[in-house]
């Protein structure tokens, strides 16, 4: 039996295929009534849209490529399944790009890469100058999440600000501090996320007139945590101290390895702050500088959705703000009166 054509749901619905194709296209300028009459055709005569040819026709594809530093941690996760829900419920696809070091960089540089053969370009925290020394060679609209640039749609978290309420959150546990600083992976463009969180974090502690007893900077990878760590215990300060990491998932990796190869004690030798508010690091008990990453990724989307259909006249250029959870990770059991040093 052939399968139910646009001009069967026409007929069906008795309206032309003209109407047919504004209903299934949303089309504002059609009547409730006839809406409901093509809807009821169609499920009557169980019509599914060749998807294919109409992309073709309109000269589009439903995909938004995302370009990304890398995929698979907690952060990405969630900000990634915050845009995929509102996109795939319009009908679009997600398509994902990893830079992941200098060679797919410099691929991405090329106009007839295939991240480009998509309706609109997502780029995750990457300021496009630096990642394209100029804009991107895409003409469709761009979003930037996770990172803000004064001429494109940005959606971003405050990391300056981030960095600030972290550095003073330290200064007021009175304890030598330690910087667990994140290092961009070797021919990869450099993260503004850091280089902001960076700058809140020593700015702050200047102005006090505080440095770091210790800055061991490292890549989020099981070798270079563990030296890491290796490094902390071996250069550590004689009392307790404050350590700071850059994100989460490196303050995670390396209390493991504190605790395994250097014997050191959460809460009796040091005391451990965090970025980014992750459910891992909520379920470990660790104090953390918490970014709204869910709200992040739905707002992208829907700046995303709206840039689609053309309905941007204005820049967009939203800011989510940090807040702190505090909790046992930052608690001394005997609370020494020390000054950071």
């Amino acid at each position: 039996m052939d399968k139910p054509s646009l001009r069967d749901v026409a007929r069906r619905a008795g309206v032309g295929t003209t109407t047919v194709s504004r209903v299934l296209n949303q089309h504002p300028n059609i009547s409730d009534t006839t809406r409901a009459r093509v809807t009821a055709a169609i499920e009557q005569l169980g019509y599914v849209p060749d998807v294919g040819a109409r992309h073709f026709r309109l000269g589009r594809t439903h995909a938004v490529s995302a370009l990304l530093p890398m995929i698979g941690t907690p952060f990405y996760e969630t900000l990634l399944t915050a845009l995929h829900g509102p996109l795939e419920a319009q009908g679009y696809d997600l398509a994902l790009f990893p830079l992941l070091g200098s060679q797919r960089v410099r691929r991405f540089r090329d106009a007839s890469a295939l991240a480009y053969r998509a309706d609109a370009l997502l780029i995750v925290s990457q300021h496009p100058d630096e990642l394209y020394g100029g804009p991107p060679p895409f003409r469709g609209p761009t979003v930037l999440l996770d990172a803000q640039h004064p001429t494109y749609h940005s959606v971003s978290f405050d990391n300056h600000s981030a960095g600030r309420l972290a550095a003073e959150y330290a200064l007021g546990r009175r304890l030598p501090i330690v910087f667990l600083d994140g290092a961009d992976a070797p021919g990869a463009p450099g993260s503004p996320v850091f280089v902001a969180r960076r700058a809140g974090i020593v700015q702050t502690l200047g102005r006090h007139g505080i440095r770091p007893v210790l800055t061991v900077s490292v890549l989020p990878e099981q070798e270079g945590l563990r030296l890491a760590a290796q490094q902390i215990a071996a250069r550590r300060p004689p009392g307790p101290f404050l350590l700071l990491a850059m994100t989460d998932d490196l303050a995670l990796g390396v209390r493991q390895h504190l605790h395994d190869s250097g014997g050191l004690r959460l809460g009796e030798d040091y005391l451990l702050l965090g970025f980014d508010g992750s459910a891992a690091a909520a379920a470990a008990g660790l104090s953390s500088v918490v970014q709204p990453v869910q709200a992040m990724g739905e707002a992208a989307a829907s700046v995303l959705l709206e840039a689609l259909r053309g309905e941007l006249n204005t820049l967009v250029q939203r800011q989510f703000s940090p807040t702190l959870r505090e909790d046992r990770s930052t608690a001394l059991q005997a609370d020494p009166q020390q000054h950071p040093t």
